[in-house]
């Protein structure tokens, strides 16, 4: 498997993006806290800019390669950087991984679209612009899947996707478990199958590599991960059962504002949403705070600073 040489079996953190207020830019001192206390966790690599919950939409070419700046700066020696280079326009996506490249991220993630005119596009499409991304990076790509985004490939074409020499991992996001069997069954071994945190026990399970997760939900799959390495599943599937709740039970407002509250209430404090959607309630907040508290996670962060 090439992709063990920038990727590995466990959990990939998708550092969430903090903003002054009232404003659409990265409030450097939070993102910058943030990444040192991600990389005190020792994930198997850090995502800037990849996926809808980093609100990579939102920022400049500049801030987005600024967020590459910043993990370079903050994270450990040898802890890989993912960046995404999301784009309508597949000629900037290109641009933006020789760039990102440069500045020492080590995979390049981009999300299935839609067309630019909104249409979904067929399996040849998106094996044609996938493909054409890929030979032209100088560095691994990663497929991003999400139907919430608009577009749900088909096993079919994701494997053929990922049989490019330079895809080097799959982040799936369908939630759907028969989906992740055909997906393990097709492309471990060529590239990582990592999923959502909810299917983390079962990805594990099955041989998959791992899940893409927030930082609010890195503490408690890295439990999870623990258990099951250590041969006690028990103990895993009952860790597993912290995802049947959370972040669902707070998705009202979509998953973003539920994952950032959850990192504030667990010591890192990143802000609400970008300007000018809401967070959540007052009452929700105490609904969360007590459910972490249950699960040990008040303050974690800050906890594990000292």
């Amino acid at each position: 498997m090439t992709s063990d040489v920038v990727l590995r079996r466990g959990l990939v953190v998708a550092a969430l993006t903090p903003f002054v207020r009232d404003t659409v830019r990265v409030d450097k001192g939070r993102f910058a806290a943030q990444l040192q206390a991600l990389g005190r966790e020792k994930p198997v690599a850090v995502t800037v800019g990849a996926v809808e919950s980093q609100e990579f939409q939102v920022l400049t070419r500049a801030a987005r390669l600024g967020l590459v700046d910043a993990a370079r700066e903050e994270l450990p020696a040898g802890v890989p950087v993912i960046s995404g280079v999301s784009s309508a326009s597949i000629r900037e996506s290109i641009a933006l991984a020789g760039e990102i490249a440069k500045r020492g991220a080590t995979v390049a993630a981009a999300v299935a679209s839609p067309k630019p005119w909104g249409a979904a596009p067929t399996a040849e499409e998106a094996y044609r612009w996938f493909a054409t991304l890929a030979d032209a990076s100088p560095i691994p790509v990663l497929l991003y899947n999400n139907p919430r985004l608009g577009v749900d490939l088909s096993v079919d074409t994701m494997a053929r996707i990922c049989s490019h020499p330079n895809v080097a991992a799959i982040k799936e996001t369908s939630r759907d478990e028969a989906k992740l069997l055909g997906l393990v069954n097709r492309i471990q071994g060529h590239a990582h199958v990592y999923t959502n945190m909810e299917l983390l026990f079962s990805t594990l399970a099955l041989g998959g590599s791992g899940a893409m997760l927030p930082t609010s939900g890195l503490p408690l799959a890295a439990r999870l991960v623990e258990a099951f390495e250590a041969g006690d599943p028990a103990e895993a599937a009952r860790l597993a059962l912290f995802f049947a709740e959370f972040p669902s039970r707070w998705t009202n407002l979509g998953f973003l504002p539920a994952v950032k509250a959850a990192a504030g209430l667990m010591g890192l404090e990143l802000g609400p949403p970008v300007h000018p959607w809401s967070g959540l309630s007052e009452e929700q907040l105490a609904e969360m705070r007590e459910f972490l508290a249950k699960w040990e996670l008040l303050d974690y962060y800050a906890e594990a600073a000292k």
